[in-house]
Formats: C-alpha cells, structure tokens, sequence
C-alpha cells in the first residue's frame, strides 16, 4: 500500500512542477503580459514575473477538481488494505493452541445469546506474532493471545490490543479436606510445570491437580498461593499470582486525513461488512456471559460460617471488663472481609423474660452485645437452638428487635412458626442467597416443667423456633428457591461431644437427613450444638458441615477449644470451593491457630470424613 502511496506522491510532484513552469512561461519576455526593452525597463536577461489573475481563476476549478480526484484515489488506496471479505453477521477469530477451549466456550455462549457467528480459525503451531500477522493480512478480525511478557510485539500499525479479554489462571487443587492449604510461588511454578510436563507432583498421595477456575468443585480444596487465594475476584485483578492476562488484538481502524471517506456509512459497510457485528462482539466481552462461558460462573459470593457463639457467662464477664470488640477481635478483620458471615446465635440478647423453669443452664447477654455482632461483620445468625428460648418468649422477642435493628438478619426463630421457617434472604453482585435453620430440640415433646411445658417450637400467634421436620424443610427450600439462587441449611443437631453425629432423637438419622437436605436443593448444610468439631461430606455441588464446633464460648475441654472458620465461594450452581481456618479459644475468645496446630487439627479433620468418601 506505501509503494502504491509513494508512487502517487511521485505522480503529484511532477504534476506541481508543471503547473509551475506553465505559470512562468506567463512572465518570460516577448510573451504575454511581458514588453520590450527600453530605458526606463529593464535590461536584457531579466525576467519579470507577471500573473494573469483572470487565468489563473479559469484555471482554479479544474485544479481543485484535480485535487479532490487525487486525494480520492490516495485515500481509495489507503482504505482498500482495510477492506475485508466478510459476511455481515459472522466474526473470525485465532486464539493461541492453550486458550482454543476458552475462546470456543466463549464463542459458543456469544452465539446463543446474539445469534451471531463467531468462526473460529486453527492457528496450529502457530507463535502469537504469526497470529498478529494474519490479523494484519485481514484473514481474521481479532486475535486471543495471552499477554506473557507484555504480549506479542505486532509490527507498528497492524494491530492494537483492545484490553483484557478475560484471564486464565492455574490453580493448584488437592482433595477436600486437606492439612495442606497454601505453597509458595516458587513450589507452585514448579508444581505446575511438573504435572503439565506429565511429571508427578511433590505430593503424590493428595491427588495435586492443576485446574481453572471454571473446574472447580466442593472436594477440590484449591491451595493459596503465597498467601493469595484464588477466586473470581484475585484472579480477575491480577493479585493472584499464577492468573495471567488474556489480550484481545484488533485491526487498527483508518486514521488521519485520507481516513475522512471512511466516516460515510457506505464505505465503511463495503470495508468493514462485519462491523456492527465485531462491534456487538467485543462490548459482549464485558457481559456476564463470558464470564459464565470461561469462568464457568457470572458472579461469585464469599461466605464464612462459624459455630456457636454466645455472650453469657464467663463471655459476658470479659466483655464488661474488656468491651465491646473483645470476643471477636483477634479474628474480626477476617470474618469482615467475607460478602456474608454466619454463626450460630446461643444466647438470647435483652433484660427481659424469666427463665424456663427446670432447664437448669440458662444464657442471656445483655442488649449491647449485639454490637459484639456488628464489630464481627455478622451479616446473618441462625437462631433455631437450644438456648435461644432460655428466658421465654420476652426475651426471644426482645432479641429478634435488637438484630432488625442492628441490620442482622436472621432465620430459625420467629414471633410464630410462619416467621421462624421464613428465609432470610441476603443478595450480592446480583446473587441472591436464602438461609434456614431448624432445631432437633424444638420437639413438641420436649420441655423441662411438667407444670410448666414450654417446647422451643413456634405455634400460630406462639415465638420460637422451626422445627427440624423433613417434610417442613421440603416445603421451605422449594420456597427459598424461588426467591434466591442458593440455599443455605443450618442444623442444631445431635448429641455433644461427639466426633461424629450422632442425632439426640434416635428416630433421626443425621446423615440421611443432611444428604436429603442437599438433595432438595440446598448447597450448604452447617451443623452446630455437638461443641466438638465433625466432618465433612461432598455431595455434588453441595457440602455438608456436620459441625463447625464452637467458636465464642466458655467451655474450657480440648475439642471445646477447637474450632474453625469456614469459608467458601459460592456460585450458581453451589459452592465452588471451600477452606477450613482452624481456631483455637484462648481466654473465651478465638484466634487463629499456629501452623502447627492447624496442620494437627486439619489432619484430625480429614480422618473424621474419611468416612464420608466411602460407598454407601
């Protein structure tokens, strides 16, 4: 195009030359507008330079045409390297060999939802920049290639990338659950070139594999890495380190002054057929949908669950002496920094009500400590447990007051049945997640007063809490299902201090009931009231906790320290993955664990579901 381009400037500079002799032949002696010699004029050999206006008028119109013929021939052939042989509704693309599986899950998506054609052409053993040079030749309209070292270096002009198409990262996955939970960059670099490379990993007994984000499951246990742990959030914004930018190459548009033909709309339909159609492709790039097609989920939501918390006794002693924030403070930053946070709320809240009489251990923590709840984050408390009715109905009322008005929702327990098996619906980034709980001591049969028989069941116009009955709990996740996209069940089961569950009604079988639960639609069961930490079991999409053990309490045995942090990414289709940050009480608070004493409890842990990856 630039020889063809020089040649017409060539053309143009012998056409100046010659208009410029045919103006001086104007002003040579003898010819016109000229005169003779004489005295008063001057001498031989002078040339006197005259300009004939009227001709050089007669002489515009042709010129300017003349003009305006040549620059539409330079910008004709400066806009034909532009031209393409497209039909109007299909979009060519080449992606690198490692990214074809992403781009063909994009492109996939692209069209079912626009009803236009992406084709997708094989790049073979092709090396990015070769790629680029067919985005130059006009064979493809966009080139996917991953950004490396900065990305392929295109020749200048050829081509530009539009920005991140989207990112791929490699995430390094053991069997959940796992004492292992984090390497450094450098082992997982190596890890990763050594499986890829067919190589066994450096842990050949823990199932390594290297997957993408897309790929993910409940028994993957996916390994931070230098401290990073991928999600959608730190993949997609570089923090984590093994993610990597995808780059998305386009063809340059015409520019500068002999692109001014390419403004009307004719010329750029005859160019460019398939524009509007790259134009619709390229702004999708930006939509849920490939985020869904290459991620494998549109949006994502953190959830952390904890165990039992509650403020009475020994707690409510070191919160008068050490405020407000003291039982949460040395983990309160990291239960925060989740979209959602859980627990299980023991304690009623409030000054009113009498206790129950005959139950012989009774918890009330005084109205404040609803801001111990608020300094923690806690966005939704289960209420459905044993102790929540210790002081009757004015207290539980009291309570569910104090929460409405703290912002904390909460499920489990209501001012009647209808309210205590009501979801509490919690929505992020457009995902919205339902939570139910039920007790197996809410038992119409169950009280501690013959003269005074108060069940922790809620009636018609009665406070208290839902029932654990499968056929209610049918009922409520088929409602909680048409309000929210996932849901999340809690339990306050079985028998305490057990390592296993073990159901406190022996018609009930806990495990049976925790496998029905997810069956119904819920991804999530949490299990508390044992104050021993349980195991977990993997059910498709969806996890069982069969008991998050305690996590503010007074009780002073070993396996009543123990406690955890659960925390999960949840996704459309159910938990996406899932770590345990182990916790140890020290002073009727939490902390997190030292690494040893988390590797032990990790370990202790994945022994007690070990069970659980059986056949049945």
């Amino acid at each position: 195009m630039w020889r063809r381009c020089r040649g017409m400037a060539r053309f143009l500079a012998r056409l100046g030359a010659r208009l410029g002799r045919a103006l001086r032949r104007t002003g040579r002696p003898g010819g016109r507008g000229g005169g003779a010699s004489g005295p008063d004029r001057p001498g031989r050999g002078v040339t006197v330079l005259t300009i004939s206006w009227p001709a050089v008028r007669r002489r515009i119109p042709g010129a300017l045409a003349l003009l305006v013929l040549i620059y539409a021939s330079v910008s004709a052939v400066y806009l034909h390297s532009f031209r393409v042989v497209r039909e109007p509704g299909v979009v060519v693309v080449v992606a690198e060999a490692e990214l074809l599986a992403d781009v063909e899950r994009l492109a996939r998506a692209f069209t079912a939802e626009t009803g236009l054609e992406v084709a997708i052409v094989d790049s073979g053993s092709s090396t990015a920049s070769e790629l680029l040079a067919s985005l130059a030749s006009g064979s493809v309209d966009a080139v996917f290639a991953g950004a490396g070292d900065g990305g392929p270096a295109p020749s200048r002009g050829t081509a530009y990338p539009r920005r991140p198409a989207f990112y791929r990262a490699a995430l390094l996955a053991v069997r959940f659950p796992s004492p292992r939970t984090d390497v450094s960059l450098e082992e997982a670099r190596q890890a990763v070139e050594d499986l890829r490379a067919g190589r066994p990993g450096p842990w050949p007994g823990e199932d390594l594999e290297v997957i993408g984000l897309r790929d993910r499951t409940p028994d993957r246990q996916l390994l931070a890495v230098d401290g990073v742990y991928p999600t959608l959030e730190t993949v997609c914004d570089g923090t984590y380190p093994l993610s990597e930018e995808v780059l998305l190459w386009l063809r340059p548009e015409p520019r500068g002054p002999l692109s001014l033909l390419y403004r009307l709309s004719p010329v750029r339909r005859l160019l460019r057929p398939n524009e509007e159609s790259l134009r619709e492709f390229t702004v999708w790039l930006d939509s849920p949908g490939l985020r869904e097609a290459v991620y494998g989920t549109s949006a994502e939501v953190s959830l952390t669950a904890v165990g039992d918390v509650w403020f009475a006794r020994n707690v409510g002693r070191l919160i008068d002496e050490n405020g407000l924030h003291y039982p949460f403070e040395l983990v309160a930053e990291r239960l925060r920094s989740a979209d959602i946070t859980w627990c299980n709320l023991e304690s009623p809240l409030g000054t009113t009500g009498l206790p129950l009489p005959g139950k012989m251990i009774w918890f009330r923590a005084k109205p404040e400590t609803v801001e111990c709840l608020r300094h923690a984050g806690m966005d939704v408390v289960a209420l459905a447990n044993n102790h929540i009715l210790d002081y009757d109905s004015p207290c539980l009322l009291e309570t569910l007051d104090l929460l409405k008005g703290s912002d904390i929702a909460y499920c489990g327990a209501g001012r009647d049945m209808d309210e205590a098996r009501r979801p509490a619906v919690l929505e992020v980034d457009g995902l919205k997640v339902a939570f139910l709980a039920y007790t197996e001591y809410a038992d119409p049969g169950l009280f501690w007063d013959a003269s005074y028989p108060r069940t922790f069941m809620a009636g018609e116009g009665v406070p208290g809490c839902a029932p654990l009955d499968m056929e209610m709990v049918a009922e409520d996740i088929e409602r909680a299902r048409a309000l929210a996209d996932l849901v999340v069940v809690g339990y306050h089961w079985g028998r305490e201090d057990e390592p296993y569950p073990v159901a406190y009604h022996p018609w009930n079988d806990l495990r049976a009931i925790a496998r029905r639960t997810v069956d119904l639609g819920a991804c999530l069961v949490l299990g508390t009231h044992p104050h021993a930490v349980q195991g977990y079991e993997v059910r498709g999409r969806g996890l069982i906790a069969y008991s998050l053990g305690n996590f503010v309490t007074d009780q002073i045995r070993d396996t009543q320290r123990e406690g955890v942090i659960l925390e999960l990414q949840l996704g459309r289709s159910g938990v996406l993955s899932a770590r345990i940050v182990p916790v140890w009480s020290e002073g009727f608070r939490p902390r997190l664990m030292t690494e040893e004493e988390a590797q032990a409890l990790l370990e202790k842990i994945q022994r007690l579901s070990w069970v659980y990856r059986q056949p049945e």
